[in-house]
Formats: structure tokens, sequence, C-alpha cells
């Protein structure tokens, strides 16, 4: 068995690259940089991915509300539950507002992508295509894809494709210029009129996310949001950021259809999905770490078995 590859270099691929490095993979990234999508301040339940990653994390309690016509709320109710979710998703589902509790959560450093990037290796601007495929099946090379499975569908020419209804959203983050900032909160804004679905605060950063692309005038806005929905008098908000997520918020597909596609993937290219675009469904960074380790499992004993045999070849001949 070749050692394995791993597709993408985001927060999924670089796990997968720390947590299966007795394999010594090889990880590519289609861009021609790290993709930074760390930053959401609930990704992190437990501290899984801080041990998998030999990385300090910072446990905090964070403490959660909700902010339409006018008020401040500490107490979910179905009119702002259903509000919220058309807002983001365009449809009703359940969403993480329904749970307005205060809860432990473990914080990343913010340079998360570079610490677990650095000892890795990983090479840019290399796309998978039915060619690279084929010849990693030639070569028994097991494949950790990242790739969201529309591509990966498109990739391998699926026939049985369905939509995939997701919502692409944006996120601008700054630093707070305050005295002593070091609060753990966000609000939820289910007010279709507002731009920003949910404003979190970690420590001294603020982040703001949007299902539209924010114009140049938020910066001043979310002076005002400090202030009038946090409580905050910051001097200024410096450090302003951008970026986008083309799968941010994602619906469920058939159910059948999204296990039939994995299984096939494994059985037929030695491809494992790994990750929530991946494997289209919600899951935080903590299942993944659970998911990359059942990958090792098979990889491992899917080689034993390989090795097995051709040890019964030989002796047989």
């Amino acid at each position: 068995m070749s050692n394995p590859f791993v597709y993408g270099a985001g927060l999924a691929g670089l796990l997968a690259g720390h947590m299966l490095r007795s394999l010594n993979p090889k990880i590519v990234e289609s861009q021609d940089s790290l993709p930074n999508n760390h930053g959401a301040l609930l990704r992190f339940r437990t501290d899984k991915v801080a041990r998998a990653c030999a990385t300090p994390f910072k446990k905090v309690k964070v403490q959660k509300a909700i902010k339409y016509d006018g008020k401040l709320t500490t107490t979910p109710n179905l009119f702002l539950s259903n509000l919220y979710s058309q807002k983001v998703t365009g449809s009703v589902l359940n969403r993480s507002i329904n749970n307005l509790d205060p809860v432990e959560r473990y914080i990343a450093p913010w340079d998360l992508i570079s610490q677990m990037a650095e000892p890795l290796n990983i090479g840019y601007s290399f796309e998978l295509d039915s060619d690279k495929i084929h010849s990693h099946v030639i070569n028994n090379t097991p494949i950790i894809s990242t790739i969201p499975m529309p591509a990966l569908m498109h990739i391998v020419d699926w026939q049985d494709r369905p939509e995939f209804p997701s919502q692409q959203i944006w996120t601008r983050t700054g630093r707070i210029q305050s005295p002593e900032c070091d609060i753990y909160q966000t609000i939820y804004y289910p007010d279709p009129l507002v731009p920003f679905y949910r404003i979190s605060i970690v420590g001294d950063i603020v982040i703001s996310e949007y299902i539209k692309e924010p114009d140049g005038s938020i910066g001043p806005h979310l002076m005002e949001v400090l202030m009038d929905d946090f409580g905050i008098k910051p001097y200024s908000i410096v450090d302003m950021k951008q970026s986008s997520q083309k799968y941010g918020k994602i619906q469920p597909i058939n159910e059948d259809l999204r296990k039939q596609f994995i299984y096939e993937m494994t059985t037929k290219y030695n491809i494992y999905s790994v990750g929530r675009f991946a494997t289209w469904r919600q899951l935080l960074m903590d299942d993944v770490v659970d998911d990359i380790q059942h990958v090792e499992r098979f990889i491992r004993s899917k080689s034993d078995y390989g090795r097995m045999m051709h040890s019964q070849k030989g002796e047989n001949t």
C-alpha cells in the first residue's frame, strides 16, 4: 500500500494529516496557499482536536442571546427559531439558536491553521481529477478526501447527482480596541432586515457573519452593535478581515444516497470522505476526530489483509 494522499488543507485535512502521521500522508491543496477557514466560536466542544494536534486550547464558558425587535433575550422560542432558520438556510430546520444555555467550549489559537500545517508535508495548486484517481487506484493509494461531495460527484461523473441546498456565508473579523476585553459571547439576529445573522466576541476578537456579502459600511455599524447589544464601548475595531465560505450553511440530502455515495467511493476508488462538506452532514470538528480514527482502522485493516493475501499467494506458489 502506498502512503495516503489527503486532499484539502483546511481544518479537516490538516487534522487528518496529524492523526495519520504514522502513515506518512501527503497533504495536497487545490489553492496556492493555506485556506484559513478557522474562526468559529462554538466549533470545539471538547479538547479532542487539541489533543490530536498537541496544541493547547483555552477552555471557556460561552454565553448566548438573541436580539430581535430591539430587545435581548436568553429564552428561545419557536417564532425566533424558525425565523432564524429561514434567514440562514431558506428552510425551517433545527438550529443552534434553540439552545441558549451557557456552554463550555474550547477556543483554539488564532494561528491554529499555520501551527497545524508547519510539521506537515503539503503540496499546493494540486487538484484531484479522474486521471489522478485512476493512478491512485493502480498504485493502491488510499485517498482521504475533504473535497465537498458535489465536487467529488462531478469528478467521478456520478450519475444520480442531487441538488445540494446550501448558502454561501461571509465573515468579518476585527480586534476590539478596548481595555481588558476578554469575553466569550454570541448574539443571534433572526430579523431578515438585519444584515448579519450572528455576532460573536472571542476574547478581544469580534466576528460578524452574513448571508449576503457585506458592504464597506459594516465597520462603523459594528461599533454601534458592540455598544448597543454587548454594552462594550470600543475605541475602534482594527485588523478587519473578510472571508467567505461557499458551503457555509448546508441542508440535508437523501440519507440513503449520501451513504451509498460514500460507500461506493471507498469500495471502488479507495476514497475515504472526511469532514462536514465531504460527508455532507452537520458535524463539529470533534466528530471529525472520531471519523479519522475509523478511517485509519479501515486503511490499516485493508493493508493488513492485502499483505496477508500476498503472503499466502507466495506460500502457494
